[in-house]
């Protein structure tokens, strides 16, 4: 397999015409080749309270992180804010969850949820599949319709650190975090973690 560095990747994402930006493009793109293990490694570096999201490149058309996962980390149920998002295994493994709107729950009250500053309810969410990636250099995506899901590191305490490439076009600060039990969502605020020191 042919080596995938992070300075080719970059170029040919910015290389796309916004038409060319599909999901079935990019995920292409983003499984060509094996990455090199030794170009990501300064952004791979756990934190003991959360799973850390590192910048890699920001442009016109997409953001790309490194996030790096402890055993037992994942992130809440969230949306993409209407964006699509490839996701390439680098090492461990990652669980998915996927979900969708429960009758009776509504976008236009989600969308609402994203322009309010607090929680808002009728956002039910029922669980449409759950799995593990654990195939190095696989790729999961989302798009408009595949929108809503939750990813961590399924390894038991002890267990393998997990490092994931994320792409999302277009690039967002924002999304929706959902609560399944009390079935509302609030918008939440995404921030970069510092690169490990070391």
């Amino acid at each position: 397999m042919a080596r995938l560095r992070l300075q080719s990747l970059i170029e040919r994402l910015d290389a796309l015409a916004p038409a060319d930006i599909t999901v079935p493009r990019v995920q292409q793109i983003l499984a060509d080749g094996e990455l090199d293990d030794a170009e990501l490694k300064r952004f791979v570096g756990v934190l003991p309270d959360k799973y850390a999201r590192r910048p890699v490149h920001r442009s016109r058309h997409f953001d790309i992180l490194v996030l790096t996962w402890a055993p037992g980390q994942q992130t809440p149920i969230h949306n993409h804010a209407g964006n699509c998002g490839w996701v390439r295994l680098v090492r461990g493994q990652i669980a998915e969850e996927t979900y969708e709107l429960v009758p009776g729950a509504s976008l236009a009250d989600a969308a609402v949820a994203a322009n309010c500053q607090g929680r808002t309810g009728n956002i039910g969410l029922q669980r449409t599949s759950a799995g593990v990636i654990a195939s190095v250099g696989a790729v999961a995506t989302v798009d408009r319709t595949r929108a809503i899901h939750r990813l961590g590191n399924p390894a038991p305490p002890g267990g393998d650190v997990t490092a994931t490439l994320h792409v999302y076009s277009l690039p967002h600060d924002r999304c929706l975090a959902f609560d399944l039990a009390s079935r509302t969502c609030e918008p939440r605020q995404m921030v970069f973690d510092p690169l490990p020191i070391g």
